[in-house]
């Protein structure tokens, strides 16, 4: 009922704001190194880590959270049979410091 009283001006400065955000983050995983596959209509950007010789989502993203901090969801957990397992997924609806902060930190992964 709120965004129904909001001007399209709203809308619009809402979704350029959105795509400013996923452009960022995925500008920045691909600067990094990182597989990125391509986001519209989403919140999310997933990416590939099989590059990375990783073929565990789930034990890949425990290891961000408590490693590095970085919070990313397995893609796998949206499957009910034959999961894919090497692609996980970011959330850009983020403060542009916490993407900042998120670089940062996965910066170290392609170290490893």
């Amino acid at each position: 009922a709120y965004g129904l009283a909001k001007e399209d001006a709203f809308f619009d400065l809402m979704r350029a704001d959105f795509q400013s955000a996923r452009d960022y983050l995925s500008k920045g995983l691909t600067d990094l190194g990182f597989s990125v596959l391509p986001s519209q209509g989403t919140y999310f950007i997933n990416f590939d880590i099989a590059p990375l010789g990783e073929n565990d989502d789930v034990a890949f993203c425990q290891r961000l959270v408590t490693e590095l901090g970085v919070a990313a969801i397995p893609v796998s957990a949206f499957y009910a049979e034959e999961p894919v397992k090497t692609i996980v997924r970011l959330c850009f609806a983020k403060k542009r410091s916490t993407l900042d902060a998120a670089l940062e930190r996965l910066s170290g992964v392609r170290r490893r």
